[in-house]
C-alpha cells in the first residue's frame, strides 16, 4: 500500500472517530471476532494486574457500565475545568450513581491515573476476543442500556431545569394538561389549535401549548420518563394524591399549573414573597384569605376600587376614610393601603395568598414542615424550594436502574456549611418522600 494512501485511510479513519459522539462511548471496544484465550494470555495477564490495583475500574468495564470518558461526558485531552464542569453537572441529575460520577472525575482529573485508565481500555478491548459470544453479548447489551438510559437522563435534564416545578406538582398529583384539556394525548395538533379561542385565559394558554410541537414533545418525554424511570412506589402515591387536588377549588388549581408552566422559578418566587411580606407584616394575617374580611371590605372598597391612577386611588381612600369610625382595624386598613407598596403587596396576597396555602398545605402534608423547625436547619431564604424540587425529583427516580459501586469512595474534598445543609435537607425529603 503507497505512503499516500495509507495516510488517506487512516484520516478517513480519524474523522471517523470524531463523528461518533462522547454519548455513544467511542472509547469502549469489544472485539467483534473470537480467539482463543491463549492468544491474549499476555493481555489477560495484565488485566488481572490491574485488578489488583484499580479494582473498580475494572469491574465497572465488566459490568457493561460506559467508560469514564462517557460518564462525565468528556472526550480525551479535555481540560481540568471542563471535567469539573461535568462532574457537577453529572452530580445534579444523572442515571450514574455519584459513586461513579466520583470515581470517573477523580481519574480523568489526575493525568497520571488517566494514563493508567486509558491503558487499561486498550487491554480490555484485547481481552474481549476471548470472551464467549453469550458473556459478550450480554455485556454489549448492559453497555448500550447504561448508554440509552442516560441519554433519556440528558433529555430530561433541560426539561426539568425549564418545568420543575410541574414535575414536582405532577408527582404530587396534580392533573396533566391532557386531563386539563379534556383532550386525548395522542389527539391530532389541529385538536388543540381549534379550542385556542376558549374565554378562559387559562385554557387558552393550555391549548396554545398543546397546539405547538416542541412545547409537545417535551412535555410528551416528561410524562414518559416519569412513567418509565420512577420508582413503582412514587407512581403509586402519586394516584393517591391526586384525590388532595379534587379538594382545592378549581381557580387555584389553575393559577397552580399557570405559574408551574410560566417560568421555572414563578412559584418559587411567589412562595419567598409570600413567606417574606407576611413574616414584616404579622397584622394582616386575619385580613386575607380565607378569611372574608379584608382590608378593602374594612374600608367599604369594591375589589377593583384600587386599580386606576395614584391620585384617584388616594383621593378614594381619603373619602372612605374620613366617614368611619376611627377604630385599630380601619386606621390599620388605610395605612396599609394609602402607602403605594404596601399596597400593592397587600393586593399581590389577596390574589395570590389561596394558592400558596394551597401549595403549603400539598407539602406539609407531605414533608412534614410543621414538625421540622427550618430556623434550626439554617436554611436560606430562596433556597429552601430549590433545593427541596432537586431533593424530591432525585427521590422519584428508580436508584435499582443506576450502575452502583459495592463499596463507597468518598471526592477528597471537605464539605462546607451549605453542603452540609444541603445534605439535611436532602435527608429531611427523602425520609418523607419514600417512607
Amino acid at each position: 500500500m503507497s505512503k499516500k494512501k495509507k495516510k488517506r485511510i487512516q484520516s478517513d479513519s480519524s474523522i471517523a472517530k470524531q463523528e461518533i459522539s462522547i454519548l455513544d462511548d467511542p472509547y469502549w471496544k469489544v472485539s467483534s471476532t473470537f480467539v482463543d484465550m491463549h492468544r491474549v494470555g499476555n493481555f489477560i495477564s495484565k488485566f488481572e494486574r490491574f485488578e489488583l490495583r484499580h479494582p473498580e475500574w475494572v469491574q465497572d468495564l465488566m459490568e457493561g457500565t460506559p467508560t469514564y470518558y462517557c460518564i462525565l461526558g468528556v472526550g480525551k485531552g479535555a481540560a481540568k475545568s471542563q471535567i469539573e464542569q461535568a462532574y457537577e453537572k453529572k452530580l445534579g441529575f444523572s442515571s450514574y450513581s455519584n459513586e461513579i460520577i466520583e470515581e470517573a472525575f477523580d481519574v480523568l482529573s489526575n493525568p497520571g491515573l488517566t494514563r493508567e485508565y486509558n491503558k487499561l481500555l486498550s487491554i480490555f478491548g484485547q481481552i474481549t476476543k476471548s470472551m464467549p459470544p453469550p458473556e459478550k453479548n450480554e455485556l454489549i447489551k448492559n453497555h448500550d442500556d447504561n448508554i440509552n438510559t442516560e441519554k433519556e437522563y440528558n433529555r430530561m435534564g433541560p426539561i426539568l431545569e425549564k418545568y420543575k416545578w410541574y414535575y414536582v406538582l405532577y408527582m404530587q398529583g396534580m392533573p396533566d394538561l391532557y386531563e386539563v384539556a379534556g383532550i386525548a394525548q395522542d389527539s391530532p395538533e389541529e385538536a388543540f389549535k381549534k379550542h385556542s379561542d376558549s374565554d378562559s385565559e387559562f385554557m387558552q394558554k393550555i391549548y396554545s401549548l398543546l397546539s405547538d410541537k416542541s412545547f409537545r414533545d417535551d412535555y410528551n418525554f416528561l410524562i414518559y420518563f416519569t412513567n418509565i424511570h420512577s420508582k413503582p412506589e412514587i407512581l403509586e402515591e402519586r394516584e393517591m394524591h391526586r384525590r388532595k387536588w379534587e379538594q382545592i377549588d378549581n381557580q387555584v388549581v389553575e393559577k397552580i399549573i399557570f405559574n408551574a408552566l410560566d417560568e421555572p422559578s414563578g412559584i418559587t418566587s411567589n412562595i419567598s414573597r409570600s413567606s417574606e411580606t407576611i413574616n414584616n407584616n404579622h397584622d394582616w394575617s386575619q385580613y386575607l384569605p380565607p378569611n372574608e374580611e379584608t382590608f378593602l371590605s374594612v374600608l367599604g372598597l369594591e375589589s377593583d376600587s384600587l386599580s386606576g391612577e395614584k391620585k384617584e386611588v388616594e383621593k378614594t381612600l381619603r373619602e372612605k376614610y374620613r366617614y368611619l369610625e376611627k377604630t385599630a382595624k380601619v386606621n390599620l386598613a388605610y395605612s396599609v393601603l394609602k402607602n403605594t407598596s404596601l399596597r400593592e403587596d397587600y393586593l399581590w396576597l389577596l390574589e395570590n395568598q389561596e394558592m400558596i396555602d394551597a401549595l403549603h398545605d400539598l407539602f406539609s402534608t407531605e414533608f412534614d414542615l410543621e414538625e421540622d423547625d427550618p430556623d434550626e436547619m439554617e436554611w436560606e431564604d430562596n433556597e429552601i424550594p430549590y433545593e427541596i424540587i432537586r431533593a424530591l425529583i432525585n427521590s422519584t427516580l428508580n436508584e435499582d436502574e443506576k450502575p452502583k459501586k459495592k463499596k463507597m469512595k468518598k471526592r477528597k474534598k471537605s464539605m462546607n456549611h451549605t453542603q452540609q445543609t444541603l445534605e439535611d435537607i436532602f435527608d429531611l425529603v427523602n425520609k418523607n418522600i419514600t417512607r
